[in-house]
């Protein structure tokens, strides 16, 4: 049976190391998939069965690799590391030495006078930036592995300008039409060595933004013990333990509240600004803030089951499942350098064979080598979709995978439930109809039968009202999704549910033509009777189904409820198509026809109970309620919607489409670049700047389209 594991990787240059390192693992016949997130620094490995250590991991990516990595279990996952540490000031100094080297040199050691000693010392300047970067090309060529990448290109065109000034001065090569000189030479390995500085910088800014946007993880708990309190870690806690909260405090997990009151911040896991008053006995989820009072918790969950690890690790693994755009890239990667790499050997070749300017030809073929590095692409698009599950984890929508980010885009019709989803769920008792004028025994049958239940009907019937007394009793319980509930409590026979349901135990009930929710109720075969339950519909309900209209969604209302019931709601909201009377098999229906015999677009559902989990599962892209949904809902989701507002499906595919906009216009806005530098440089319009053009065009957009996706997170939506 196949296992996934999961591990921190760190110390790649660059994503194309990561990408050749993928592709060498996922060539292993011990590994089933592997997947190297870049950004998120993961590599997860399926395994077809026994489990390769770290140090085997590492020895078959050294096969293709040299950057010394870092593997460690996931658990143990370090903080990303310092970007001012030791090993960036020392390739800041050996930047700074090169570059002062090639500068006395052009100022004091000129051709005319010193030659063999000029060559010498750019030579040296060179070699201090390049020696990393030749070590890779030899170590590919030794090891037989394709050695056309960054490395060869850079290290062929810085020594290739000094060769190339040498031909020129011997007279080897006719002098060029501009002015070539060794230290362009040096200055192209160094300005690109002071790119890959700031990228590294932009990079790590870049997820340090990103993971302070979703940092919810309190730093300790303070637990009250034997009459003390003692700071620990949240991971440390235990259910039962009992936790102190004060102002300002970070709640680290999910609990109870046993004692006091106060406003909890909710922002983090909602994305909304009010605060929301608890008391005793509310509930409360990690990732919250205190913001006024005091309060004692009870711990529900532990940490690895709380709210907070649960969205956390949701939003870190999101780079698992890649887009298509992620795909091509990796796909474009792998063909785009060696083509540049010929196109730029045939430039020079052809050129200097119809020209005869063979200085000109060669020094153009550079260039191409220069600018065409494919990085500003390969790093920026997967980090712009990695942003985007980040700007959607900040307004309270857990999006499970970059690869949903592209089917959010497409999404043509969404079928939705009404029960909490469009409503609050929070159902009050408006009418109560005994058939003997027994309101008390009815009531009484009803809790008993829903005192186990979790339905938002059920805890609207139950009220304040202890199921304890009541679950004791229960001889058996049955519970038939979205018709009721059958139990044997001591020698009673109870039902309670829909109309259809009684009927189906053959007693008979009366019809109702109203707008609430009927639950009846019989015991012992006997008829007592029925209550009536409103719901309120959401106060952003109808405004998010005309947005959802403007962005050329169609809309349809699912509901286990009758119709009067289901009409009045789609009235209200605006929706024109609805189907009432549903039980779960009878919506997934709808969404498999749906998704069957669609012609274009996707097909969404939305749901909150766990009787619209088939439906979630079954829809191209699954909205659960991630507040009052069913953690099975939940779990089977591929969008988690945390305050339970329907606008927020309108908010993640608005999200996911500036999200594709950002990596799409950085993919065409980096060739555009790249081609109009090479152009220009070709052409004699920057022949005074030719190299130090071609490494901005290369490192330069690297670093701006880096910045660009960074921006996503920071977005208005």
């Amino acid at each position: 049976m196949a296992k996934k594991v999961k591990y921190h990787i760190s110390g790649f240059d660059c994503p194309a190391c990561a990408l050749k390192s993928e592709r060498h693992l996922n060539n292993q016949d011990s590994i089933k998939h592997c997947s190297i997130d870049f950004t998120n620094e993961r590599l997860i490995v399926e395994y077809e069965n026994d489990e390769l250590t770290i140090e085997q991991i590492k020895s078959i990516i050294k096969e293709v690799e040299s950057d010394p990595l870092d593997i460690s279990p996931l658990e143990n996952k370090k903080e990303i590391k310092s970007i001012y540490d030791k090993e960036f000031f020392f390739d800041l100094g050996r930047i700074v030495v090169s570059f002062l080297i090639a500068l006395f040199t052009k100022i004091f050691v000129p051709y005319s006078t010193h030659f063999y000693l000029a060559i010498i010392l750019y030579g040296v300047a060179a070699l201090i930036c390049l020696y990393d970067i030749l070590y890779k090309v030899f170590r590919n060529i030794v090891k037989l592995n394709n050695p056309v990448d960054m490395n060869l290109l850079l290290s062929i065109s810085s020594i290739g300008v000094i060769v190339l000034s040498s031909l020129i001065y011997y007279q080897v090569l006719p002098e060029a039409p501009f002015e070539i000189d060794a230290f362009d030479g040096v200055l192209v390995v160094a300005l690109y060595q002071v790119g890959e500085l700031f990228e590294h910088i932009a990079t790590n800014k870049s997820k340090r933004s990103i993971h302070a946007a979703l940092n919810l993880r309190a730093d300790k708990a303070h637990l009250y013990q034997d009459d003390k309190v003692i700071d620990v870690e949240p991971e440390d806690l235990k259910v039962g333990d009992r936790i102190i909260l004060n102002v300002g405090d970070i709640v680290p997990v999910d609990g109870v509240v046993i004692s006091g009151k106060g406003s909890l911040d909710t922002s983090s896991l909602t994305g909304e600004s009010l605060l929301l008053d608890v008391s005793e006995k509310s509930e409360v989820l990690s990732g919250t803030i205190l913001k006024d009072g005091s309060l004692i918790l009870e711990v529900k969950n532990a940490y690895q089951d709380s709210t907070v690890a649960k969205i956390m690790e949701l939003v870190e693994s999101s780079g698992e499942r890649k887009t298509k755009a992620e795909k091509f890239i990796t796909k474009f990667a792998r063909v785009y350098t060696p083509t540049v790499f010929v196109i730029g050997i045939i430039y020079a070749l052809v050129f200097g064979f119809v020209t005869g300017v063979w200085s000109k030809a060669i020094f153009g073929g550079l260039a191409i080598l220069v600018v065409s590095c494919p990085c500003a692409i390969v790093i920026s698009v997967p980090l712009a979709f990695f942003a985007g599950v980040g700007l959607a984890s900040k307004h309270g929508i857990i999006i499970k995978g970059t690869n949903y980010l592209d089917s959010l885009c497409n999404i043509k019709k969404l079928y939705i439930d009404k029960t909490g989803t469009l409503t609050y769920g929070n159902f009050i008792v408006s009418e109560i109809h005994s058939a003997n004028g027994n309101n008390e025994e009815l009531l009484e049958v009803l809790h008993i039968g829903e005192c186990r239940s979790n339905h938002p009907i059920a805890r609207a019937i139950m009220g304040d009202v202890d199921s304890a007394k009541y679950i004791e009793n229960i001889v058996t319980y049955e519970e038939f999704a979205g018709e009721g509930i059958k139990v044997s409590y001591g020698w009673d026979q109870i039902l309670v549910g829909n109309a259809t349901f009684l009927r189906k135990n053959k007693i008979e009930v009366e019809e109702l033509n109203t707008s609430g929710t009927v639950v009846y109720a019989s015991k012992n075969k006997k008829y007592l009777g029925y209550v009536v339950l409103k719901d309120e519909i959401r106060e952003d309900a109808k405004e998010s189904i005309a947005n959802l209209k403007d962005l050329g969604v169609d809309v349809v209302l699912l509901s286990g409820d009758k119709e009067a019931s289901v009409k009045e709601v789609a009235n209200e909201v605006g929706i024109s198509s609805y189907h009432a009377s549903l039980l779960p098999q009878d919506k997934t229906t709808y969404v498999e026809s749906a998704v069957e015999n669609r012609h274009k677009g996707l097909i969404a559902f939305a749901g909150d109970g766990i009787n619209d989990t088939p439906s979630i599962i079954r829809a191209d892209v699954g909205f659960a309620m991630g507040g009052i949904g069913s953690d099975v809902a939940v779990e089977n989701a591929d969008v988690v919607l945390m305050n339970d507002n329907p606008k927020k499906i309108y908010d993640s595919i608005r999200i996911a489409k500036k999200t594709r906009f950002v990596a799409i216009f950085n993919i065409i806005f980096s060739l555009l670049v790249k081609a109009s530098v090479i152009v220009l440089i070709l052409t004699g319009v920057l022949k005074e700047f030719g190299m130090i053009a071609a490494v901005l065009a290369d490192t330069g957009l690297t670093v701006l389209m880096i910045l660009n996706s960074l921006l996503v997170i920071y977005r208005k939506i």
